[in-house]
């Protein structure tokens, strides 16, 4: 899974670059450029993502102990 996580973490930062190349040497369109920065940042958020997950908080003291979990737990994340 960690090994996975490297290459796509790798894989958005090779789209980056690419898309970064293709804009400095006028490969789009004015019509398309809107669409490239979506993709663009949509990419770089990922890979911040991919790069630093958000931690998991741990489980309650009261629910460490139970033998049996609720039906629902929520998670929180830490941000």
């Amino acid at each position: 899974m960690e090994s996975e996580s490297k290459n796509i973490i790798q894989m958005l930062k090779n789209i980056k670059c690419i898309i970064e190349t293709s804009k400095e040497r006028g490969c789009w369109k004015d019509t398309e450029l809107k669409d490239i920065g979506i993709t663009y940042r949509n990419v770089c958020e990922i890979g911040k993502q991919l790069e630093n997950p958000p931690k998991i908080e741990e489980l309650p003291e009261d629910l460490k102990e139970s033998e049996e979990l609720p039906e629902s737990i929520e998670l929180k994340l830490n941000n």
